[in-house]
């Protein structure tokens, strides 16, 4: 089953690690305080679970050029928790053991290279409240980052869409379109000349596929949500000795 949320809890971008795609504009709450339990109670019977989370992205311009992106994130999610960290290519990765550093630095009024792309963990409380914080590995520290600067580490905003990779809401705004692949639900949404299609897993309470593209094929992007093993201790809880700071501290 779906996480049992009300009408009056809308809000329907569909926020999937670094990428946000929209759905349909927000609606408020017409009591806010049943509207966040609501959320609470959901959120207390999602399963646990590990994810790889592909993304593709292709456009074509004014131009004529095609351009074409991918990259993939590892989404680790246990009670009312998320992280969320890029997969680095094996090449970055040997690139960065052997200490090469990239030829562009900070610049002045902004964070630190360190932060952009750096894991996020993402808390929430009973109330509703959600902090999110920044992991910054090599300096073993732990970042708290503001509601200010929450997008310019990857954060969207939604915390529904941060837990269960798009806000379960949003698939009562879309027409079902019944099963897909087994333990799957179907969904479809037309806006304008966009379509966004939704492959829902029941069982994990999670999305497992994301794809939107404009009616004349020069816009494209997929997620793709895959099961991985889970860790035998989630990647916060192993942020023992790790200092404690704040976003401003990265700013020039």
């Amino acid at each position: 089953m779906r996480p049992a949320l009300s009408h009056m809890a809308v809000a329907v971008a569909l926020t999937v690690g670094s990428a946000t795609l929209a759905v349909a504009q927000p609606q408020p709450a017409a009591n806010p305080a049943a509207a966040t339990a609501q959320v609470t109670s959901a959120v207390d019977t999602t399963p646990s679970i590990a994810l790889r989370l592909a993304y593709e992205n292709r456009s074509i311009g004014t131009d004529g050029v095609t351009r074409d992106s991918r990259h993939a994130d590892l989404m680790f999610r246990d009670k009312a928790t998320v992280w969320i960290e890029r997969e680095l290519p094996a090449a970055l990765r040997d690139s960065e053991h052997e200490g090469h550093q990239a030829a562009h630095g900070p610049h002045a009024g902004h964070a630190h290279d360190e932060a952009q792309g750096a894991p996020l963990l993402i808390q929430r409380q009973p109330d509703g409240k959600v902090s999110v914080k920044s992991i910054l590995h090599k300096q073993k520290r732990v970042i708290d980052v503001e509601l200010a600067h929450q997008a310019n580490v990857g954060y969207g905003g939604s915390w529904p869409a941060a837990y269960w990779l798009l806000d379960p809401v949003a698939l009562t705004r879309m027409e079902k379109l019944g099963a897909g692949a087994k333990g799957v639900e179907r969904y479809r949404l037309v806006q304008g000349e966009r379509t966004t299609l939704v492959d829902w897993d029941v069982a994990g309470q999670y999305a497992r596929r994301i794809e939107q593209k404009d009616a004349h094929g020069l816009a494209r992007q997929v997620m793709t949500a895959s099961v991985i093993a889970k860790p035998k201790a989630m990647p916060w809880q192993r942020l023992t000795g790790y200092s404690l700071g704040d976003y401003s501290d990265l700013l020039d």
